[in-house]
């Protein structure tokens, strides 16, 4: 458990280092855009609650077009000279850049980058070990904070190497001219061969005492004879149910193996409409723009993104409407008798149903500690700045779960095709996950 905590924490830190190439501490705009649910450093995951609404999408939702979205949240990021050509300057300086580099001049104040405390309390967290191999890195990076650099263990490791490097690198050449960028990897605890010296108590397994009945066997057998239950006593027929298709599908109407097997065929033309990086790019920037219209009207998660993972067709309809492509959408899966919104529902309720499907007793324990509030005490511990994204995804974890024991059936009856065409998605449709955990 360790172990993984530092990995999921050291990658939280690189992550955020990764971003600073420029300015210091620079976190993407999707980690950042705050949710209009405000969560408070003491709330804690509702005990079995229906968390559904937080993640609904309307497809019918009427955004701004793309254009108008471009225009309120894509930012000209070359610089303007304010001329065109260097013979026709002018000879009027211009007023607004006089006004700043005269108040940048007089400011004493340095300005917070942003993302600074986010590094900052991901740094606080991190056992002090640890930092050999981040500090050297935090000291070459252009406009660090001053209040980072300074924290007693990373002020001290500036242009030094770290002393306890991992077995399997201990013996590379000149390995002490390895960019501080990647000391990182040095850690010892990170790599296989690591073995933790914390000793721990062995478990000593009771088992219960009970005598063998040799006749139990034999009594069961009078009470549930086999010969019942052989295949050829009832064969395996698909019942009338399994034939009929839903008609007018909604979010909570069920699915039929027909309906299933009707969305499986699909996935082949599915496939290749985003197959060219000119759309996928299209897709890409529509889910961004989406995400940044929402945020701005404070209609946005803390992490936006997991309402592409628990409704994963849905959005995808929303982005092909905003980029205009939904018509041409909808003609692949009118072939097999789909609207878009229809096909939309159906391809939520079979993803979900197939993870169901799929799901080991392991996750299913997982899931279930979600929801139980288990996690209450860990997630006290973790600063402020990090609670409300870690509660927004523990909430959406068991909606990707969640499907009726109907779907379920339906599914399990073509998991068998599912797999085999999930596969050659790469277990994605259209950049949307389709399989979460095992």
């Amino acid at each position: 458990m360790r172990k993984l905590n530092l990995r999921l924490l050291l990658g939280t830190i690189g992550c955020l280092l990764t971003s600073t190439s420029v300015q210091a501490a620079v976190v993407p705009t999707s980690w950042t855009a705050l949710s209009p649910i405000k969560l408070s450093p003491q709330e804690t995951i509702p005990q079995k609650q229906d968390n559904s609404a937080l993640f609904a999408v309307d497809m019918n939702e009427k955004f701004p077009s793309r254009e108008e979205l471009r225009k309120l949240f894509v930012k000209n990021t070359l610089y303007d000279y304010g001329y065109d050509y260097s013979w026709n300057i002018g000879t009027t300086f211009r007023s607004d850049f006089a006004e700043k580099i005269t108040n940048y001049g007089r400011s004493d104040k340095r300005l917070k980058r942003e993302g600074e405390d986010m590094l900052y309390a991901a740094i606080m967290q991190l056992p002090k070990e640890y930092y050999p191999y981040i500090g050297p890195y935090l000291h070459q990076v252009p406009n660090m904070s001053d209040k980072i650099l300074q924290l007693p263990g990373i002020k001290e490791t500036k242009n030094t190497f770290p002393e306890r490097i991992s077995e399997e690198l201990k013996d590379i050449p000149n390995i002490e001219f390895l960019s501080p960028y990647l000391y990182i990897l040095l850690i010892p605890e990170i790599w296989p061969s690591y073995k933790d010296p914390t000793e721990y108590p062995i478990e000593k397994i009771t088992y219960p005492k009970q005598t063998y009945d040799a006749g139990q066997m034999q009594r069961l057998k009078k009470i549930v004879p086999p010969e019942n239950y052989y295949p050829s006593r009832h064969p395996n027929q698909e019942n009338l149910e399994d034939k009929l298709r839903m008609l007018d599908a909604t979010q909570t109407s069920p699915i039929t193996s027909a309906d299933v097997k009707a969305f499986a065929r699909t996935l082949g033309e599915v496939k290749d409409f985003a197959k060219t990086i000119e759309q996928k790019a299209e897709l890409t920037e529509a889910r961004w723009l989406i995400n940044q219209y929402e945020a701005s009207q404070n209609q946005a998660l803390p992490i936006n993104t997991l309402k592409d993972m628990v409704n994963p067709c849905q959005r995808l309809v929303q982005r092909l409407k905003l980029i205009g492509r939904h018509f041409e959408f909808a003609k692949i899966v009118a072939k097999e008798g789909f609207s878009l919104e229809e096909w939309a529902y159906t391809c939520d309720k079979t993803i979900k149903a197939y993870r169901v499907s799929k799901m080991t007793a392991s996750t299913l324990q997982a899931v279930m500690d979600l929801q139980d509030n288990v996690y209450k005490s860990e997630l006290q511990k973790l600063p402020d700045i990090f609670k409300g994204t870690q509660v927004i995804t523990m909430l959406a974890i068991p909606e990707m779960y969640k499907a009726p024991y109907k779907d379920v059936q339906a599914v399990k009856k073509n998991r068998r095709e599912l797999e085999k065409l999930f596969k050659e998605l790469d277990y994605t449709l259209v950049d949307a996950p389709i399989e979460i955990m095992p």
